[in-house]
């Protein structure tokens, strides 16, 4: 017999299978985005892998009201930090190279006058002992963290716009690394000048702000850019003005939506469930913080760098591909008895925390959803009509908080009912973002009976509670 004869279909074969398998690997290596993503998300990983690793540690050294003083703080920081560049640190991915270093001197000079007026507002309040104010868990971390969030943001969206991806994903690591050791160490010897689950945040934002700034001075050359003048900054605000016009109003109440139920509920519960329910947001954050924000970043700076309609289409057409498939593990995880180990993770005495990541794993699965897709409006100057959906999100979510405050709701069903509004806005947006780049749902068709699967769990488990 001749062997060589007989195995040659099997070698072909072969030959082919592998030939096709590094045509595909080609294809991917070659795809500029899938690799943008990779690394970003590669950081993004380690950056909250890391503290969600330490969680359990933190959740057994600290008490909850600990998490309900640091649910407080961040929730504030969420919100005026949205607001301090008034939206114009998105121009800086955006916006003509000649233009740059002006863009980025406007954005430090309007960062620090916020902070400046957030820092004259907290002296006002106190003086005039307005509560909040009185009872807000550190006036000075606050501005701390404020300064070099600043340095951070400014700095992040310039590498950004060098596409230096490898730095951004080790400036990841780095934050997540610093935030859980510092967390621990401060846990461990029971600091008591200060909450160390605040103070650890304030240091991993400075250390990783300092890292960018260094790399930014040593590395970035802004060739070509026009010097720095009032003028030109000022020629830079107007081009720009649909920035705070739309865009940081528009992410201010999304924000707000999301961040004021925190401030709203612990004036009617104690901090012990506020701390629960902090503890759990940031577990529900956490795939969206994985994939979603490294998606966003990569996916602006892909749209930003095209002006034909069909490749826009075809990339956000990828992206939501991949957020409909990772929207739905959250929902699916906890539903399917996640909440039960989630419980088990924290220790005994979170024991509400299981049925409040029940109630709020339909927001979840909607926001990691629709999040990495916000930079579409951006791109098409169109941010007037975010604005629109953003202030329907932020009366529906405060709406459903304060009306089922207001009737004495058990803490579940307000949840239930704030996930349900806010969940059924963000469905209207994301066929909206479809319908901007002619897209429908049945070109998703294969990944929607996953997410009606998922809702259905939803209801079932949320009807036990």
């Amino acid at each position: 017999m001749n062997w060589d004869v007989e195995a040659s279909p099997y070698i072909m074969c072969h030959h082919l299978q592998s030939t096709i398998l590094n045509s595909k690997l080609n294809d991917i290596r070659k795809n500029k985005a899938f690799g943008n993503m990779l690394k970003l998300s590669f950081g993004n990983i380690i950056m909250y892998i890391l503290p969600f690793l330490v969680t359990p540690i933190l959740s057994r050294l600290y008490e909850k009201e600990d998490f309900g003083e640091w649910g407080v703080f961040s929730s504030f920081i969420s919100i005026v930090t949205v607001l301090i560049f008034l939206g114009y640190e998105n121009a800086i991915v955006k916006i003509d190279r000649r233009e740059e270093k002006n863009i980025v001197a406007l954005c430090l000079l309007l960062g620090c006058s916020t902070t400046l007026l957030i820092g004259a507002t907290f002296v006002l309040g106190k003086s005039l002992d307005i509560s909040f104010f009185n009872s807000f868990p550190s006036f000075t971390l606050l501005m701390v963290y404020l300064f070099f969030f600043i340095l951070y943001t400014v700095c992040y969206n310039v590498i950004n716009r060098h596409e230096q991806y490898t730095i951004l994903s080790v400036n990841h690591i780095i934050q997540g690394g610093s935030q859980g050791l510092f967390r621990i160490v401060f846990g461990a010897v029971g600091l008591t000048v200060a909450n160390g689950l605040l103070l650890g945040t304030v240091l991993a934002q400075a250390i990783t702000a300092l890292f960018l700034v260094a790399f930014v001075l040593m590395k970035i050359k802004m060739s070509g850019a026009r010097p720095i003048s009032f003028s030109s900054m000022s020629r830079c605000a107007l081009e720009n003005k649909s920035f705070p016009l739309y865009d940081a109003p528009a992410s201010a109440l999304s924000f707000a939506a999301f961040n004021l139920p925190l401030l709203i509920l612990s004036a009617f519960f104690s901090q012990s469930v506020i701390g629960c329910y902090s503890i759990i947001l940031q577990l529900l954050l956490l795939p969206m913080s994985f994939v979603g924000s490294a998606v966003g970043k990569v996916y602006y700076q892909e749209i930003c760098d095209t002006e034909d309609e069909d490749k826009i289409k075809q990339v956000t057409k990828k992206v939501v591909n991949a957020t409909l498939m990772l929207s739905v593990i959250p929902t699916l995880f906890i539903c399917l008895g996640g909440d039960k180990l989630i419980v088990w993770f924290l220790g005994d005495k979170w024991h509400e925390a299981g049925s409040m990541s029940i109630c709020l794993s339909l927001w979840a699965m909607s926001t990691i959803l629709t999040q990495p897709l916000i930079p579409l409006f951006r791109r098409i100057n169109k941010q007037h009509i975010l604005l629109r959906y953003e202030l329907l999100y932020f009366i529906v979510g405060i709406g459903c908080i304060l009306f089922a405050c207001n009737y004495r709701y058990g803490f579940a069903t307000i949840l239930i009912s704030y996930s349900v509004g806010c969940a059924t806005v963000k469905t209207l947006l994301f066929r909206k973002v479809l319908g901007l780049v002619h897209l429908s749902l049945s070109d998703f068709i294969k990944s929607l009976p996953l997410c009606i699967l998922a809702l259905l769990f939803f209801i079932f488990r949320t009807w036990e509670l």
